[in-house]
C-alpha cells in the first residue's frame, strides 16, 4: 500500500503497516517540553506524588528545555526554572537551559533525524517539519507520556501541499503560509498532517522552512512534514554528522486534498488583530500607524530573518518613538549574527537586540500598554499575548516589520527594497 510520509512515520514507530485512520499505541523517538507553571511542576508532582514513578526506562528519550521566563524576573519564575531543573535531575533527563527556544535548540543539538515521531505538550513542536520528522503537540495527554513512554493516537490523515515557482523579492515564507491560509481557510487542514512537497520547495532555505512547518496549527494542522533533498542533508550533516534516507511520500499515496501553490503569485499578506485567522492583504492596512516592532519567537528569528530585515534597515534608522526588538531564535544564532556583522548593522539601524527567549512572543518583555499597535513575528496575536488586552498585534514577515519600522505605518516592503 502506499503511503503518505506520515504513514511511514507511524509504520515505522508501531513496528508494522499503519495508515490513515488507524488507532494504536506509539513510543515516542523523543518526548520533550518545557519549562512554564501548570506543565513541568504538574508533571513532577504527578510522576512522583500521584504515580510514585521514581525512574524511567528510557532517560535518553526526554530533552527538557528552559526558554520561557529567562531570564528570570521573578522569585517565582526562577522558582518554575528550578523545578526544571530538578525534574530532569531525578529522572536523567537531558536538559538545555539559556540555550534558546527548544523548538530550535532541538534540531540544532543533532536531535532530530528524519522519520522520527517527537511529542511535546506545544504543538509549535511541528518546527522539525522541516527535517522530514514529525512533531506533535498532546497537551492533554502529555503525563501518559512521561509515565509510560508511549502515547496513543489515531494515525492522521495528511494534506499535501505542492509548491511550485519561486519567491518574489520582499516575500518570505510566512507570507506563504498566511497566503495558503487565505486561500483554504484556517482550518482547511483540521486534524491533519500538512506535508509539503514540489519543485518550489527546492528554492527555500532551511530558515524559511522552519518558520513554514512552525506554524501548521494555524491551518488547523496535527503538524507539519516536509520531504527532504539537498539542503535537508547538509542541514542534517552539519548537526548530526551523519547522513540518511530521503524521505517522501510514495507515488499515488492517498490524501485528504492536495493544494498547489505558485510561489512567484504570493505578495506580502499581513494577520490583522484579533486572531491567526484574520489574515489581509497588506494593501488593506497600509498607513496603519504602529508603535513597535518584534523579530523573534520559535517561527522567526534565524539568520535569513535577520538578513531580511537588514535589506530594508541597513544605511536607514527606525522612527522616531519606534521600538523594535530584534531576538535570535537560539544563542547559536545570536553567535553567528554577531560573526557575520548583523548584531551591529541592526543596533546602528535603531534595533534593541535582546538574548534568546520566549518572553517578548508572550508579553514577558517588550510589552504593550492599551491602546499601542504592534508588528511582529510572533505566533500569535490573539488580545493579551504581548501585553495589554487592550493593544492591537499584526503578524508579519521580517521586510514588513523592517518597512514599517523604518516609516511607523504599515508600509509594503517591496517599495523600499
Amino acid at each position: 500500500m502506499t503511503k503518505t510520509i506520515a504513514e511511514k512515520v507511524f509504520s515505522r514507530v508501531a513496528g508494522r503497516s499503519m495508515s490513515a485512520g488507524t488507532e494504536a499505541v506509539f513510543p515516542p523517538d523523543l518526548i520533550t517540553a518545557y519549562d512554564y507553571p501548570g506543565y513541568i511542576d504538574k508533571y513532577e508532582q504527578q510522576m512522583v506524588e500521584e504515580l510514585g514513578i521514581t525512574s524511567v526506562k528510557h532517560p535518553e528519550r526526554f530533552v527538557l528545555f528552559i526558554d520561557h521566563l529567562y531570564p528570570a524576573g521573578t522569585p517565582k519564575a526562577q522558582q518554575i526554572h528550578a523545578i526544571t531543573r530538578r525534574f530532569a535531575k531525578r529522572y536523567g533527563f537531558k536538559l538545555h537551559e539559556g540555550e534558546g527556544i527548544g523548538h530550535q535548540v532541538i534540531s540544532e543539538k543533532g536531535y532530530i533525524k528524519p522519520g522520527m515521531f517527537v511529542t511535546h505538550f506545544d504543538g509549535h513542536i511541528s518546527t522539525i517539519g522541516a527535517l522530514g520528522a514529525i512533531g506533535i503537540g498532546i497537551r492533554n495527554s502529555m503525563i501518559e507520556a512521561f509515565a509510560t513512554e508511549e502515547v496513543a493516537l489515531i494515525v492522521p490523515g495528511s494534506v499535501r501541499i505542492n509548491l511550485e515557482g519561486a519567491l518574489q523579492r520582499g516575500v518570505t515564507s510566512r507570507d506563504v503560509f498566511h497566503w495558503i491560509v487565505r486561500k483554504i481557510g484556517p482550518d482547511g487542514c483540521r486534524q491533519a498532517v500538512i506535508e509539503y512537497g514540489g519543485a518550489g520547495l527546492k528554492s527555500m532555505e532551511m530558515d524559511e522552512r522552519f518558520t513554514l512547518c512552525n506554524l501548521a496549527m494555524f491551518l488547523g494542522g496535527i503538524s507539519a512534514v516536509m520531504e527532504t533533498d539537498e539542503r535537508t542533508e547538509q542541514y542534517l550533516l552539519d548537526t548530526t554528522g551523519e547522513s540518511y534516507p530521503p524521505i517522501a511520500p510514495d507515488p499515488g499515496a492517498r490524501y485528504e486534498k492536495e493544494v498547489t501553490i505558485n510561489l512567484s503569485e504570493v505578495e506580502p499578506v499581513l494577520v490583522a488583530p484579533p486572531s491567526p485567522a484574520n489574515t489581509i492583504a497588506i494593501s488593506d492596512a497600509l498607513g496603519t500607524k504602529i508603535d513597535s516592532g518584534y523579530i523573534g519567537s520559535c517561527a522567526s528569528g534565524r539568520i535569513r530573518d535577520f538578513e531580511q530585515a537588514l535589506e530594508i534597515l541597513e544605511g536607514r534608522h527606525v522612527a522616531e518613538f519606534f521600538r523594535l526588538n530584534a531576538v535570535p531564535t537560539t544563542t547559536r544564532i545570536q553567535a553567528e549574527m554577531s560573526e557575520r556583522g548583523l548584531t551591529p548593522k541592526l543596533i546602528r539601524a535603531g534595533a534593541q537586540v535582546h538574548v534568546s527567549t520566549c518572553d517578548f512572543c508572550i508579553g514577558q518583555m517588550g510589552a504593550l500598554s492599551a491602546g499601542e499597535r504592534s508588528v511582529s513575528t510572533g505566533t500569535l496575536n490573539i488580545p493579551g499575548r504581548m501585553g495589554s488586552n487592550r493593544a492591537e498585534i499584526y503578524t508579519a514577515s521580517p521586510y514588513t516589520i523592517a518597512a514599517t519600522a523604518i516609516t511607523g505605518k504599515i508600509t509594503d516592503p517591496r517599495t523600499m527594497l
